[in-house]
């Protein structure tokens, strides 16, 4: 039952990635649309600059959960390398306690402020006149969204032997200097 809710877990979170990347492909059209239209026809799209700055929100809330999960983001690996097992271990502990602490707050916080934005009816004071809460309303969600990730990889930290093989390995899966498939290691 557990890994039926982690597998339908970390499928969300692959989804909300697949959603990130399109935001991202999506971004550099209209900035590449923008960057034309100014060269070429000296007209200015300031939309773009606000569509923008909400899709990066949206870009690394969306996609935080996965990249997490599938160990792929930066990491001081000389120096956990080199440590022992054990320390390895309290200190992935460690850091993961302290994440899941620092997204609660975060989901806390902004959950708070997206409340105070929806009562208000608050809006953004910019080109355009919409709803603060829709381009900040991901934050909470994926604030907790990250949370459940640090707890899965808490899991990880406090039920198995060798935990950083573990993750080396899924960081490396589908690269060539890896295995093909992700599946395999679970």
């Amino acid at each position: 039952m557990l890994n039926t809710i982690i597998d339908v877990f970390e499928r969300i979170t692959l989804l909300m990635a697949i959603v990130a990347a399109a935001l991202t492909l999506a971004m550099s059209g209209w900035i590449t649309y923008d960057v034309l239209t100014r060269y070429f026809l000296d007209w200015a799209s300031p939309w773009a600059f606000d569509l923008s700055e909400y899709a990066l929100v949206w870009i690394t809330f969306l996609g935080a959960p996965w990249v997490l999960l599938q160990d792929r983001h930066v990491r001081i690996e000389l120096l956990v390398d080199v440590l022992p097992r054990s320390i390895q271990r309290v200190l992935g502990i460690i850091v993961s306690i302290v994440a899941i602490c620092a997204c609660l707050v975060l989901a806390w916080k902004t959950g708070v402020a997206a409340l105070q934005y929806i009562e208000g009816d608050i809006m953004m004071a910019r080109i355009w006149r919409i709803p603060r809460i829709w381009p900040y309303c991901i934050i909470p969600i994926g604030s907790m969204v990250m949370a459940l990730s640090f707890i899965l990889r808490l899991r990880l930290y406090l039920t198995n032997d060798d935990p950083e093989a573990v993750l080396t390995t899924r960081a490396s899966a589908g690269q060539e200097t890896g295995h093909e498939n992700y599946e395999e290691m679970n």
